[in-house]
């Protein structure tokens, strides 16, 4: 089935996918950024204390992500993704009234958990349980959110923050949240429509520690990790201090911003690329080759500083980041099946998520003692490769499963 005549048969539950995916970037690192300066003016914070105050917040969210990550498996659609949006649109109103540090660190800690988190996690586990044989055609198509939101969020918001108070654009936020993403949800998806409804006839009854305990003593979980967080934990503290770092690389904060176009285009061509190869081969076949584009993005980043460096950089992560989102949403229900891909998409979000808030801790402190950018790209890609070296036993070792 091609991806046109796909999308037209499912177009309401992937629009819901994509209306998710889409929104999750109020929650992103990459669009938080943009609002960074303001940040350390209003609170009277320096790089490395907002870095901290960001990782602890990043590191909260972490803590309940699989808890309320696992409910997808138990209860109705609608409701659970209507509470994850009334979370989002909580987290957005709270940063337009932050007239105090302890309202911006709760609203982080909202923003992180039901932005990044949650609504990732609603579209992603929805696209791999009720879809089979077209799964990696779903997971492409939903997938599309995050780079539409990263091409157009970022010059919204800047031309929002060139005409309002950084206040005011959370509050119009918080708008758009209540006023498009909620009653959205509402139309796509039926009030008696589970997830569980489309899984297949595998036992639900395991219970979430012994869940834990099959997923943990995976063989090949240990392969596969490095692989899955070095993505998002690079590209969190990069995200994040883009402008601070700017100026090191012979770079503009406009050649930056600009650049995430470039980002977003090839995170779409990407995923919609990968989604075949993956209902064709599987995602165990595909899933050692996802991080050459990033080890390349490095290496062009640490070694050129001229503007075109900055495009081809962002490009190549964009690259990376379409093969990971449809390809480990697909891995995770060939290794431990779909009775259980609630409990497993939340609990590796939830590791994922406290990699990426060493992060900005990480990155803020080197900044300030004075570590240069070439450097950090150089450690990066040492890290990077080993990383996709490890990932590389996947294809010695056969078909994965639990």
């Amino acid at each position: 089935m091609t991806y046109i005549a796909f999308a037209l048969k499912e177009r309401k539950l992937l629009s819901f996918a994509v209306s998710f995916t889409f929104f999750s970037s109020f929650g992103q690192t990459f669009l938080i950024a943009l609002f960074v300066p303001f940040f350390l003016s209003a609170f009277d914070l320096t790089n490395a204390s907002f870095g901290t105050l960001y990782s602890v917040a990043t590191l909260t969210s972490a803590v309940s992500l699989p808890y309320l990550g696992q409910w997808i498996d138990r209860i109705a659609l609608r409701r659970y993704s209507m509470l994850v949006a009334l979370g989002l649109f909580t987290s957005a109103v709270l940063m337009t009234i932050s007239w105090h540090i302890s309202i911006l660190f709760i609203s982080l800690v909202l923003l992180r958990l039901t932005g990044q988190g949650l609504s990732s996690h609603t579209a992603q586990t929805t696209m791999a349980r009720f879809f089979d044989h077209q799964r990696g055609k779903a997971l492409s198509i939903s997938n599309l959110g995050f780079p539409l939101g990263e091409a157009i969020f970022p010059v919204a918001i800047a031309g929002l923050l060139a005409l309002f108070h950084w206040r005011v654009t959370w509050g119009i936020i918080s708008a758009l949240i209540l006023l498009v993403l909620i009653p959205a949800i509402w139309v796509l998806v039926r009030e008696s429509e589970t997830v569980a409804e489309k899984e297949d006839e595998r036992k639900r009854d395991v219970s979430t520690k012994e869940s834990y305990k099959i997923i943990f003593k995976h063989p090949k979980l240990l392969f596969v990790l490095p692989s899955i967080l070095l993505p998002p934990f690079w590209a969190t503290g990069l995200f994040l201090y883009q402008v601070s770092y700017a100026d090191q690389l012979g770079w503009t904060a406009a050649i930056i911003a600009s650049s995430f176009i470039m980002f977003a285009a090839t995170r779409i061509l990407m995923g919609l690329f990968t989604g075949p190869l993956v209902d064709k081969y599987s995602a165990h076949t595909v899933f050692p080759f996802f991080l050459i584009p990033m080890i390349l993005g490095f290496f062009i980043g640490g070694q050129f500083s001229s503007p075109w460096a900055a495009f081809v950089y962002m490009g190549l992560f964009g690259a990376t980041f379409g093969m990971a989102g449809t390809v480990k949403s697909a891995l995770w229900t060939e290794m431990f099946g779909l009775g259980m891909i609630g409990t497993v998409r939340s609990l590796f979000s939830s590791i994922m998520v406290v990699s990426t808030a060493a992060s900005p801790f990480i990155m803020g402190l080197w900044l300030d003692s004075g570590v240069t950018m070439p450097s950090i790209f150089l450690i990066a890609l040492v890290t990077t490769i080993i990383g996709g070296l490890f990932s590389l036993r996947l294809l010695f070792d056969g078909q994965l499963e639990a």
